[in-house]
């Protein structure tokens, strides 16, 4: 008698996955793969880079920034659905803007600025890696020439970010002088950005790989887009913090910032027409302890001297810097003009630490 044995139960791989077990899987991928975990991220968050190291960072990572709309681009042409169309192109406004000066680019641009560079030498890209060139510009291709299921899946990373960008404005916030709470704005509107996305490309994902084989090329679209990630990073490793070889073409210490004379993203000068106020989450309050006033700022704190309190208590976005002066010359019946001139010379200091904008 021949004894009956149960079929063989096929590997993963080679099975239909549930939904649930899709994304488990792609999960997976992020938890081993993403580039939160490679060490130059482990370096920038933690502070043990340099401002030079940092430098290179946000200039390098502007390349990848300035081609996401490119890559959108690109899987928007191939949709073919005007819903999806709809939906997809949102993400190319999030990073181009509705307008000038609006959206992610600019933002990150700020960000670089803010570390030091000249916005000519950051648009001109002529200081970026090679490797970092062609890791993006390979996404590009991927993007162009792959499926369509796999170039939303590659999209995938997205899932992962929110928690990296968590750890990098806290980290950076907290371990670098150089870095405020203005320079990272771009991560601010990406917290909910990316869950946004990512919840579309799963479910775009679940729903069209319908086949083992679409299954693992999804997955394998992420594990590509993980790597394009983890190779910038490889290169900023190699090339400024060790062996610290950078190559003849890349960006140099010192090349490209603002001159000392004019620091980076430097404000112009206030008039006396101009509307002072303060940005959003700068306050200011008495502290009842210390017994006086002082501004507070995302995480730093400013003592003020009598002549800033009594200038700021009449900064209320409404009031022009003479409209101000005036006020406090009737107050103290002193010559406006002159309490204009010390008015101007506060304001440049308080605007260059970021704590007042017109």
């Amino acid at each position: 008698m021949t004894a009956q044995f149960p079929p063989p139960v096929p590997e993963a791989e080679q099975r239909l996955l549930s939904h649930e077990e899709l994304e488990a899987a792609l999960r997976d991928i992020g938890a081993r793969r993403y580039h939160n975990l490679h060490p130059f991220h482990r370096l920038l968050h933690d502070g043990k880079l340099s401002k030079d190291q940092v430098r290179a960072w946000a200039l390098n990572r502007y390349y990848y920034q300035a081609m996401i709309p490119v890559k959108d681009a690109a899987v928007l042409a191939r949709l073919p659905d005007a819903q999806l169309r709809r939906i997809w192109r949102q993400r190319i406004v999030d990073h181009d803007g509705d307008h000038e000066g609006d959206g992610g680019i600019e933002r990150w641009l700020k960000l670089a600025e803010g570390v030091g560079f000249e916005r000519e030498y950051i648009l001109s890209t002529k200081g970026i890696l090679s490797a970092t060139r062609f890791s993006v510009d390979a996404y590009v291709h991927f993007v162009s020439e792959r499926s369509l299921l796999e170039a939303i899946a590659s999209s995938l990373t997205e899932m992962f970010s929110p928690t990296i960008i968590s750890e990098r404005v806290a980290g950076m916030l907290k371990n670098y002088d150089f870095i405020t709470k203005e320079t990272l704005a771009y991560f601010d509107k990406r917290l909910t950005q990316a869950p946004r996305d990512a919840d579309f490309a799963l479910d775009y994902v679940k729903r069209h790989a319908t086949t083992p084989e679409l299954q693992r090329a999804a997955m394998a679209a992420l594990t590509f887009k993980c790597n394009v990630l983890w190779t910038q990073l490889d290169a900023l490793y190699f090339s400024y913090v060790a062996p610290g070889m950078i190559p003849p073409d890349a960006w140099q210490p010192g090349e490209g910032l603002v001159s000392a004379g004019s620091p980076a993203g430097a404000p112009a000068p206030f008039q006396g027409g101009d509307v002072p106020r303060l940005p959003r989450g700068v306050r200011l309050r008495f502290d009842e302890v210390r017994d006086k006033h002082v501004l507070l700022a995302p995480e730093r704190t400013f003592d003020l001297d009598d002549n800033a309190v009594a200038v700021l208590k009449l900064v209320d976005g409404t009031s022009s810097v003479s409209q101000i002066a005036r006020t406090l010359g009737e107050t103290y019946d002193a010559d406006p003009a002159v309490i204009e001139a010390d008015i101007l010379v506060m304001l440049a200091g308080l605007a260059q630490k970021r704590v007042l904008e017109r």
